[in-house]
């Protein structure tokens, strides 16, 4: 598969050169399929949304964050219209994707690895919900249980076969605590995919160096990307990151929040009492404190521009 030079983008194809600061694992909003577009008052009206999250992102912009990689699938909720109008607000690169989380419709749940596989491939290559909005990345979701699920293992298949279909690279959310990626990679391998074309996510999740660098070991990139979420706590997470730089594993790493800029799937109360808490630096907390604490264990300045610019370019190019 020849390298890609540019990406898919959101507002058109994005030189790779061009790609900058790249927070690899994010959403622009998630909610359950549909509620977007059928009940847009939660959100406090689509306008003012617009306004309120392309703000957050036009800061970010300002402060050196240039490509945010929206990872919401279709049962995430993803409206694709709102994802452009808030990179139209901000100015901010915004790769969108095709590929499934873990919430399938009996729909979705009903069809084959075939049907979904030309799914994948139409948003990649046609565009996505109507639109000529092209898909930029592949997401495949299993967490939920030792073994992938029967609708788990028909999404990790036809996600495999619309990337050697059309190049676009794949990025997971894994139970990293179940060590789900070593499932997921004995799918995408029996599937004939290099593992060098796929991020296994969420693996900050855990401090297993048998986990995370078996994983690397055998080609995969590994996803940093739930930062800074509390189990483990932030000093583990950064902690962890640093003893994988020291083993040589530096180039094979990215980084990212997984901070919905918008949540709907759970009570208000949770969003405005314990989700903002959890993380008040929101999408700016790698600059403003993972990398300030990479610094603080030994990881020199290039190699902290290596895991937020040159490994994701590195990646997308392939």
């Amino acid at each position: 598969m020849a390298a890609m030079s540019t990406v898919n983008g959101v507002l058109g194809p994005i030189d790779s050169a061009d790609l900058g600061f790249t927070l690899m694992h994010e959403h622009v909003a998630v909610a359950s399929a549909g509620f977007w577009q059928a009940w847009p008052e939660l959100f406090g009206g689509r306008e003012a949304c617009i306004e309120r999250i392309g703000g957050i992102l036009a800061e970010a912009k300002a402060g050196g964050v240039e490509t945010f990689v929206d990872v919401t699938t279709i049962d995430l909720g993803r409206d694709i219209r709102l994802i452009r109008d808030v990179a139209e607000r901000s100015g901010m690169n915004i790769v969108a994707c095709t590929g499934h989380w873990l919430d399938p419709s009996r729909s979705m749940a009903a069809r084959t690895v075939e049907e979904l596989t030309a799914l994948f491939v139409k948003e990649i290559e046609q565009g996505i919900e109507g639109t000529t909005i092209k898909a930029g990345i592949l997401k495949l979701a299993n967490d939920d249980t030792p073994q992938l699920s029967r609708f788990g293992e028909k999404a990790a298949r036809a996600v495999a076969r619309a990337h050697l279909a059309t190049g676009v690279p794949i990025t997971t959310h894994a139970g990293a605590k179940l060590e789900i990626g070593f499932r997921q990679a004995e799918v995408f391998e029996e599937e004939g995919v290099d593992p060098g074309r796929v991020i296994i996510g969420h693996s900050d999740d855990t401090d297993s160096m048998h986990y995370l660098t078996g994983l690397m070991d055998r080609g995969y990139w590994v996803g940093l990307d739930r930062l800074p979420m509390h189990d483990p706590p932030f000093a583990v997470r950064a902690g962890t990151c640093a003893a994988l730089i020291e083993r040589g594993y530096a180039d094979q790493l990215v980084l990212s929040h997984d901070y919905p800029l918008d949540i709907q799937l759970a009570p208000t109360a949770f969003r405005d009492e314990e989700w903002g808490p959890l993380n008040p630096d929101g999408i700016r907390f790698i600059q403003r404190r993972f990398l300030p604490g990479l610094r603080e264990r030994g990881v020199g300045a290039a190699v902290c521009e290596q895991l937020t610019v040159e490994n994701p370019r590195r990646f997308f190019e392939g």
